[in-house]
């Protein structure tokens, strides 16, 4: 029995692990892209979707609103995609370095 909820945990703790390791990756990847589109003057669109989940991410930091038709597209997409602009990014980068201060 303490075999069975020891592989229990160790698999619940790899997933864990997992999922953390993924949230990063994607948050370097959106905030690399921000980094480049203020950088380099460019309009960057970049979509994420989780194979697992279906859910998609979107980040458009895009001021002239070319990728806007992509947006549009994936309106009717189930489950409904989490779109960011590069200020919703800063915002939420404000916020953790708050967080982290206090």
């Amino acid at each position: 029995m303490a075999a069975l909820k020891t592989t229990r945990s160790k698999n619940s703790s790899t997933r864990k692990l997992m999922h953390q390791k993924q949230y990063r990756r994607k948050a370097n990847m959106l905030k690399k892209a921000s980094e480049y589109s203020k950088m380099c003057d460019a309009d960057v669109c970049v979509g994420i979707r989780m194979r697992e989940t279906g859910q998609v991410h979107i980040l458009s930091a895009d001021s002239s609103g070319f990728w806007a038709f992509l947006i549009s597209q994936l309106s009717s997409y189930y489950p409904t995609p989490t779109v960011m602009t590069d200020r919703d990014l800063e915002k939420t980068r404000e916020e953790t370095v708050s967080r982290e201060q206090r």
